[in-house]
């Protein structure tokens, strides 16, 4: 069946197959039972299902009306089954045109079923290409990481340290902590002293007294002193994603500070996360990160990297997921740029859709010599993806201004 066939009675027939052959898909319908209709331009079909399984697709406007209405041009939906979006890019504001309608707090306490589900439609009826060859295996130096902790700003505050030399500071994604950088840490550390840091509040981190950081700007004064507090001077500094921006927003704050900066998957402007999405974080965070961080990676990411992902995004509480993406929401630095005069890589993953090649032009724009890398077929998170050649990236960066 090809890719034009989508969305006929054949089709839908297939869907269902596809859906109760899907052993994930199953596992997390088990407790769900609902109609779900998606609308399709002007046409509409109701799936019923029933503990576990995909009963049957009907064509029209179920009589007894849906529980979960999902509707989007026909576009959007032709989208979805040739994989070039999925639930959380099609429902992100200003990256989708799929609207949730009825209950839409069931759609999301379910989002990884969703997910599943419209994943299923890019599986039906088609001969799904293999995925690439996996970005190669990441090359440790063999030097020891020491983990260690420093009170600053009253926060007893853990860090892990690896190799000697030039430093480089890491700071971690939204819900993430220093495992992000493991990597990093083993990789780099054959040339330089690499430095990551949990967040207050994150993993080893104690929560400051006046609760999680809600602010980017919050996170950029503490790692100052962190910096301070360990007789640093113009040290490298990467971030990723919500760090990504706030190691912009360090470039800004103190021109000349920094001997470079890398901005993985980040931007000096992401307006894209909604505060319905941060409600149901707040009561639903670790099912909903379970399919968004895998939703993020790229197909070059072999399976073990892309459960490391889920994994390490889930140790945090939902408290402080909500938190740090409350402030990577709000962000917006984009008249702090001009500011910027030490070495900036922006660096993303180009199945990273969450923030987009030309949100980081935009930002290089305004970032006089700044640089690009673009990493293949490697999402949101490229250093446990992809972590080689992330690192061979970050190297050559440092080497090509002078840090070495």
């Amino acid at each position: 069946m090809s890719a034009t066939d989508a969305f006929s009675e054949g089709w839908w027939e297939e869907f269902v197959i596809e859906l109760n052959r899907d052993d994930e898909w199953s596992a997390s319908a088990r407790w769900f039972d609902a109609r779900i209709q998606f609308s399709v331009g002007e046409e509409s079909t109701a799936l019923e299902v029933r503990h576990g399984k995909a009963i049957a697709a009907f064509p029209g406007v179920p009589a007894r009306g849906a529980d979960i209405v999902l509707e989007a041009p026909r576009s959007q939906w032709e989208d979805i089954i040739e994989g070039r979006s999925d639930w959380f890019e099609a429902t992100s504001p200003g990256l989708g045109e799929l609207e949730i309608h009825g209950d839409v707090v069931a759609a999301m306490r379910n989002a990884k079923l969703m997910w599943l589900t419209l994943r299923a439609m890019k599986q039906t009826g088609r001969n799904v290409p293999p995925a690439p060859e996996p970005s190669p295996e990441p090359q440790p130096s063999g030097q020891p990481t020491i983990g260690r902790y420093i009170t600053v700003n009253g926060v007893r505050t853990y860090y892990e340290e690896a190799g000697e030399g030039l430093p480089i500071v890491c700071l971690h994604a939204a819900s993430q902590d220093t495992l992000m950088y493991r990597h990093v840490l083993d990789g780099l550390s054959d040339e330089y002293r690499v430095i990551a840091i949990d967040a207050p509040g994150h993993a080893k981190s104690l929560l400051p007294s006046e609760g999680a950081f809600t602010d980017i700007t919050q996170h950029a004064e503490f790692n100052e002193a962190f910096m301070e507090a360990l007789g640093l001077e113009r040290p490298a500094v990467i971030g990723c994603s919500f760090a990504g921006n706030q190691v912009l927003e360090l470039a800004a704050r103190r021109p000349g500070a920094y001997s470079a900066i890398v901005s993985s998957e980040g931007a000096d402007y992401t307006p894209t996360v909604s505060d319905f999405f941060l409600d149901m974080m707040r009561t639903d965070g670790h099912q909903i990160v379970d399919a968004w961080s895998q939703s993020l990676t790229g197909n070059r990411t072999p399976s073990d990297r892309r459960r490391e992902v889920v994994w390490q995004i889930q140790r945090n509480p939902a408290e402080v997921m909500v938190a740090d993406l409350i402030g990577y929401g709000h962000f917006d630095e984009r008249d702090q740029m001009s500011r910027v005069t030490d070495p900036v890589l922006l660096l993303r993953g180009d199945a990273d859709w969450l923030v987009s090649q030309e949100q980081v032009e935009a930002t290089q724009s305004r970032i006089t010599g700044s640089r690009i890398a673009v990493l293949e077929g490697t999402g949101h998170y490229p250093m446990i993806e992809n972590p080689h050649e992330y690192n061979e990236t970050v190297r050559d960066f440092l080497h090509s201004v002078g840090y070495r």
